[in-house]
Parts: structure tokens; sequence; C-alpha cells
């Protein structure tokens, strides 16, 4: 990528303020930037699925890039808002589900006490709840895998080659199940954890190993216990 397109990039994302990572801090949370490797991967994509979509708030990011967005999300508090907000950007949708390896299996979904943003099927571990965060309630919700969403809706999965995976520690449990549709995919941003900021939730060496091993490799080794590491597919 040419100098003067780094630059318009780095000036773009200082007007808007967008932020890909949150970092939890007391009460509430904060936003970084992301790094400049993420923002190439996503003007290089043909197309993103957002995982974990929360209140979807890079959606004008996408669009600005001219990209088509898939944004899933479980949470049942929220997903209207969602909706909402995404109805005003004509290439982008969103799907109400709950990522998992397995279809329909019944889960305990947790809702977290930060407008729900690290609600999850697992309960937090200690670092978590050293920052004040617990969960405040629950719901039933039956889980779906990634590969059935795609066959269901009649997704065009290679139009979809860059993913985004904030799960709150149900990562690797999504990237099982969407072996299929992995094969589709350029490059991964994926939160990672290397304590038990969930129990039971999926820690770092875990991920990574699941990655390489399907031929995605990271492009830097995470400093930070619980921070955000990007992989790309290699040729």
């Amino acid at each position: 990528m040419s100098k003067l397109i780094k630059t318009l990039i780095k000036f773009f994302l200082s007007k808007t303020s967008w932020r890909l990572k949150k970092i939890y801090r007391n009460k509430g949370y904060v936003h970084e930037k992301p790094n400049l490797e993420n923002i190439i991967s996503l003007f290089n994509a043909k197309g993103v699925i957002h995982m974990g979509a929360h209140r979807g708030g890079e959606a004008a990011v996408y669009d600005w890039f001219q990209k088509k967005t898939i944004w899933i999300e479980a949470n049942p508090l929220i997903i209207k808002d969602l909706q909402d907000h995404i109805y005003q950007f004509p290439h982008q949708r969103v799907i109400n589900a709950l990522l998992s390896d397995k279809d329909g299996e019944e889960l305990d979904f947790k809702i977290s006490n930060n407008d729900s943003a690290s609600s999850s099927i697992f309960d937090f571990g200690h670092e978590s709840t050293q920052k004040n965060l617990k969960m405040i309630s629950n719901f039933k919700l039956k889980s779906q895998t990634l590969d059935k969403i795609v066959e269901r809706e009649s997704i065009e999965i290679s139009e979809y080659d860059f993913w985004i995976l904030d799960l709150q520690g149900a990562e690797l449990l999504t990237l099982q199940g969407a072996k299929k549709s992995l094969k589709n995919c350029k490059s991964i941003l994926v939160e990672i954890s290397k304590t038990d900021y969930y129990i039971n939730g999926a820690k770092w060496e875990n991920l990574k190993n699941f990655l390489n091993s399907n031929n995605f490799f990271e492009k830097w080794e995470p400093k930070e216990n619980h921070t955000d590491v990007l992989f790309i597919k290699k040729n």
C-alpha cells in the first residue's frame, strides 16, 4: 500500500475516532486505535463478517470502505437497536444468532453489567471481576454454527473474507463450527485471552494452535493478557 493511502487512512481514523479494540478500566472502558495492519486487511477485503456485533459501532467505517458486512449478535436485549442502526447502511445486514461449535445446543447466555458489552456463555474469571464486571441476568438460547448460518441464509461466503471475532471467550468454539467457511477467509482479527478472563473461555495458545493448523498465522505476539490479534492466511 502506498504512503499516500496509509496517510489517508490514518487521517480518516483520526477524524472519525474509530476504534476496534476495547480495553476495560475500572467502571467503564476506553478504546484504542487499531493497528494499521488491521486497516490494511479491511482495505483489501471483499467483505466483513463481524461476530459479536454489540451495537455495531464500526458500521460507518465499513460503509466508508464500501465493504459488504454481516453482523452476528446473540443478545436479545440489544438486537432491535442494532438492526435499527444498521438499517441506514444498505450493504450491511444483521443476523441474530448465538455462535458455537454445535447447532441446537441450549446454552445460558449471560448479560454483563457494562451495557452488555461483555455478555457471554461463560462466567467471568478473576481478572474480569477485579474490574467490577459481573453478570446480572441470563437467557436460554439455542446455539448455531457459522457453517449452518451460511447454508441457511444462502450467504456467498467467498465474498466475506475478513472476519472479526469479539465473542467473549467463545472464539475457538465459533471457529470450530466454521471449518467449511474458514476455507474462504483470508484474514481474522480475533480477541484473545492469556488468563482466565472468562472461566473455560478460549485461551491464546489454543486459538493460535487451531488457526496455525488451518494455515492462518499471527502478525504479532500479544503483549497484553486480553487483546486483539490479527491472523493472515498463508498462500
